[in-house]
């Protein structure tokens, strides 16, 4: 035990700093001078793909920026694409300093961070060898100046913040999931022996229902649980009363409804809630407790799901409500003070649309981000009593060397007379001719959707030249349940007739080349892309899959879903019964389709995918050999469902870029001198 201790202590050291001040570009160069010398071999060629593949898709610069509860302070979480930092950022003179990195080989991962108070930030890693850990960062302050740091382990344990009680000094709460619930725990970071705040006897909600999810009040009082229970499907809220501390259960409803509680009123009798239950679209209402019932509608956007509620630091008060409306994040802030904030950041921040993702307790310093299909993510610190605006980070700078693309929205009518709503980008390279297009239908197909919002993969295709079109066919989320409902069982059908519709549009448009369009997605867009190139080939000159869905009845065969009779019932309504439609699957499965197939496809998969078994591609690639059809196979090492590694990607895209060109008869790409 004392060696172990003894290697995190050592490890630990080496991620310690004095607190002196660095220089925001010079932050990471000794990592990265480290990183690149033993690679230095002077100047290579590369091809133009590979280039603008690795600027669109390395990390981002920064992750994360939080405020600490005065103001006084920002810490940031930044990468070079490798290592990742943490950094304090003065609010008064924005000196910067180095607080905490990742070190070499993964040995600490840096996965979050937490305010505690204006003096600890609490730290979420991970240890490699060790686990899931939490480390405080205790600060010393002379001035407006950092001038000591101390790192301290404070337990390895797999726990995850529930509040961080800004308002009392050292302390929060965390939760800790096993066998289907939640457990509660108050930690004081000044003690010594943290593992001992974890003990079963200290559970905050121990006499507590069988919850995955809790709410708590500002002083950290457990004061609500909910969550589905399995058994017998259904969503479950429990409220503790606050005269006999005794739990009682105030709702019960169907799984497939939205029930997500926000925020109990002050005198407790009543429950803020986003629901769907009386009506096509989520809104916010109050829900009456005693009588389990609804009182009233707090607010509705029309026709546009409400996905969150906003509230305040001290779990007080409910501040507004954020939806997705036009393809663009939006938010309606309910008290003076916040609108008159959104309306002034607007107008100062017109060329992206401004997100208030962070502020103090007094509200009056706060961080913003701006974002939009150009903006991958700009950061501002606005001070209300100085009406001062600063710009101190961006996710991507580097993409300024690119044009991006600014997307519109395409609104088309399907076969059955459903409207869809779709968004194309246009690129803006220069070009005598119209460019090609490709659709890329989103993953899913339930409870997913595109939105405007800047999209590496759009903008990246758009860079080589390509119009991008993203289909928020039926099933897609926030356009109301009715809407959502009716993608159930549609693959392959009237999913594909809504892609269909926006396609038509676009063309009609004369907007891009209608006889060069291909197809491609991931997941269920790859799925998607296989069964449209099968029953629609004069659309498309070409079809591209990454992970996806072959064989419609081999879902059923996943390991995961075979040992839970809930996702097994869950597949069938988005997909169909094996059991009773067996043939209709078939007809719909790209694998027992592919004799028809025409138009050349390219296919890809990550060999460690669980959610869409490599089998799906082997079968799909045998049976394209077997009929001699035009095709070209990709396996990606060490992938998954989506992309983990940068090389992979690059890869990827080279070849799919390649493939793209050949089969609509552009010109390669070049190659470009890289250092």
């Amino acid at each position: 035990m004392i060696f172990r201790y003894l290697f995190l202590a050592l490890l630990l050291l080496s991620c310690q700093v004095t607190g002196a001040e660095v220089d925001s570009d010079e932050l990471l160069s000794t990592v990265k001078a480290a990183l690149s010398s033993s690679n230095d071999s002077g100047p290579k060629a590369r091809n133009q793909t590979a280039q603008t593949a690795d600027d669109f898709f390395k990390m981002p610069q920064l992750k994360k920026a939080k405020i600490s509860p005065t103001g006084e302070s920002i810490v940031i979480h930044q990468s070079d694409g490798r290592l990742s930092s943490l950094v304090l950022i003065s609010t008064e003179n924005y000196k910067r300093y180095l607080l905490l990195k990742d070190t070499f080989n993964d040995a600490i991962s840096i996965l979050d961070y937490h305010w505690i108070d204006d003096s600890t930030v609490v730290v979420e890693t991970y240890i490699k060898g060790k686990g899931s850990a939490l480390l405080a960062i205790n600060l010393t302050f002379t001035g407006a100046a950092l001038s000591g740091i101390e790192n301290k382990l404070l337990v390895i344990a797999d726990v995850f913040m529930v509040n961080e009680l800004p308002k009392s000094k050292n302390q929060f709460i965390v939760g800790q999931y096993s066998e289907g619930k939640t457990s509660l725990y108050r930690i004081d970071a000044s003690e010594t022996n943290i593992k001992a705040q974890l003990q079963t006897r200290l559970r905050l909600n121990k006499k507590g229902p069988k919850a995955t999810h809790w709410l708590t009040d500002a002083n950290g009082q457990v004061i609500l649980g909910y969550g589905l229970d399995k058994a017998d499907k259904k969503n479950k809220v429990w409220v503790k009363n606050r005269k006999y501390k005794r739990w009682k259960n105030v709702f019960e409803g169907d799984e497939k409804r939205v029930f997500h509680p926000v925020l109990l009123s002050d005198d407790r009798k009543s429950l803020y809630v986003i629901s769907n239950e009386k009506d096509d679209y989520q809104a916010l209402y109050l829900y009456d407790l005693e009588n389990q019932r609804y009182l009233k509608k707090v607010y509705e956007v029309k026709n546009a799901d409400i996905d969150n509620a906003i509230v305040s630091i001290d779990n007080g008060k409910v501040l507004g409500v954020s939806y997705t409306q036009n393809g663009f994040s939006q938010t309606d802030y309910f008290s003076e003070l916040e609108q008159k904030y959104a309306t002034e950041l607007a107008l100062s921040l017109n060329e992206s649309i401004p997100y208030v993702v962070d502020y103090n307790l007094a509200k009056d310093i706060l961080i913003v981000q701006t974002s939009s299909s150009t903006d991958p993510g700009t950061y501002h610190l606005f001070k209300a009593k100085s009406w001062e605006l600063l710009q101190f980070a961006s996710r991507a700078p580097w993409l300024k060397n690119y044009p991006l693309g600014v997307n519109q929205i395409i609104k088309s009518t399907s076969i059955d007379g459903q409207q869809v709503e779709s968004y194309l980008t246009l690129p803006t390279v220069k070009s005598d001719t119209l460019p090609p297009l490709i659709v890329l239908p989103h993953g899913g197909p339930i409870s997913v959707r595109d939105d405007r919002h800047y999209d590496a993969h759009v903008q990246f295709l758009a860079a080589l030249g390509y119009a991008v079109l993203q289909p928020n066919y039926r099933g897609s989320s926030g356009f109301g349940q009715t809407f959502e409902k009716q993608g159930m069982q549609q693959w392959g059908r009237l999913i594909e007739d809504d892609i269909e519709s926006a396609v038509k549009v676009v063309k009609a448009k004369r907007l891009i080349n209608k006889d060069k369009i291909c197809i491609y997605g991931i997941s269920y867009g790859g799925y998607s892309a296989l069964i449209n190139a099968i029953n629609r080939p004069e659309l498309y000159k070409c079809a591209a899959s990454y992970a996806g869905v072959t064989d419609l009845p081999l879902l059923f065969n996943n390991a995961k879903l075979y040992e839970s009779d809930r996702s097994q019932n869950m597949l069938k309504q988005i997909v169909g019964n094996p059991d009773t439609e067996l043939d209709l699957l078939m007809q719909f499965s790209p694998v027992y389709q592919a004799s028809r197939l025409n138009i050349p496809v390219f296919l890809a998969q990550g060999d460690k995918d669980t959610i869409v078994d490599i089998e799906h591609y082997e079968r799909m690639k045998k049976v394209l050999q077997f009929h001699d059809k035009t095709a070209e196979y990709l396996v990606l090492e060490g992938e998954a469902h989506g992309f983990k590694y940068l090389s992979r990607i690059i890869e990827f895209y080279v070849a799919l870029d390649k493939f793209f060109r050949e089969a609509l008869d552009l010109p390669p790409q070049g190659v470009v001198a890289v250092e």
